[in-house]
């Protein structure tokens, strides 16, 4: 039978194997952490490119539709004018040139009559819509973790797509 001291020792024997794990317990957390980490990093700036792509959408639509004045060329000036006020507003982090992925161009304003059909027509033009996807967004965390890990299911760029309507009547 063991004595008093053969049990202390036995105790603390087995108290230090275990500390081991708890190392490896903690390192695997922490990586578990990291992954959670950079999708919420990455996903929210996906959520700001989408806010800042939406302001500048809604600046092109009420652009547009301050021009729809049933004239001739309202569709031409329309389209100058949202493109312009639109590609103003900084998308991808603030950037000036959007981070060189494409900007609001003239098929992105698309123009629609009294009964929200499509049209063409500058002097039935009534509502301006602009629509844009920005693609190409780079995810930073997540491509940094699947280049550590040797995955390649990780997606590196995702896309955001926003759309704004506007006129000069009034809404109700």
């Amino acid at each position: 039978m063991p004595t008093p001291k053969h049990l202390h020792l036995m105790r603390q024997c087995r108290r230090n194997r275990q500390r081991g794990a708890y190392i490896i317990t903690t390192a695997l957390m922490l990586l578990f952490l990291l992954g959670f980490m950079g999708i919420a990093l990455d996903f929210g700036r996906m959520f700001v490119v989408r806010g800042e792509l939406q302001t500048a959408l809604d600046a092109c639509a009420l652009s547009a539709a301050a021009e729809l004045d049933t004239s001739s060329t309202a569709i031409t000036r329309a389209k100058a004018s949202g493109m312009s006020a639109g590609n103003a507003n900084g998308v991808n982090l603030q950037s000036a040139n959007w981070s060189g992925q494409g900007q609001i161009v003239g098929d992105d304003i698309t123009f629609r009559d009294k009964d929200y059909v499509a049209t063409t027509v500058p002097e039935q033009a009534r509502y301006a819509q602009c629509a844009h996807t920005q693609a190409n967004i780079g995810f930073w965390l997540l491509h940094a973790m699947s280049a550590f890990s040797g995955s390649t299911g990780v997606p590196t760029t995702g896309a955001v797509a926003a759309k704004a309507v506007a006129t000069r009547a009034s809404a109700q």
